[in-house]
């Protein structure tokens, strides 16, 4: 029943869209579909942000930094309870419109709530696109 999970994380990712930059009411939407010691990893190669506080205050940190999210889902792919998808990111960002490619590698628990987070994307390619700010992981 892989596509069980693959419904999971579609509807995750269905969340983050927005016109503005993320509020605290959409954080917790989205927290909502997380299990409570989810791990996020911003970036895959970096420690996660453990558990819900950690992470609404990670994706608080971000919000003020990207507007206007959409997500564009390419290709899906599961085994088990973790799924592959290859989207691109679109934001605004530093009043710019781009669109990121990324790798999004999820987890899905027994509960149905994403347990483990990890993104694969260029930092190059943001930079390269919409510049860099201070503070910004991976800039």
């Amino acid at each position: 029943m892989d596509f069980e999970y693959e419904e999971v994380v579609r509807d995750f990712i269905s969340e983050w869209e927005c016109e503005h930059s993320w509020d605290s009411a959409q954080i917790e939407r989205i927290l909502d579909h997380m299990a409570p010691q989810a791990r996020y990893h911003v970036f895959a190669w970096e420690e996660p942000f453990v558990g819900h506080d950690a992470i609404r205050d990670e994706l608080l940190r971000q919000a003020p930094g990207f507007r206007d999210t959409r997500e564009e889902i390419v290709n899906v792919a599961s085994v088990g309870q973790t799924v592959f998808v290859e989207r691109r990111d679109w934001v605004t960002m530093n009043d710019e419109r781009a669109g990121f490619h990324v790798v999004g590698v999820f987890e899905v628990d027994g509960d149905g709530k994403i347990a483990i987070w990890r993104d694969y994307l260029d930092s190059r390619e943001i930079t390269v696109k919409v510049g860099s700010r201070s503070g910004e992981a991976g800039a």
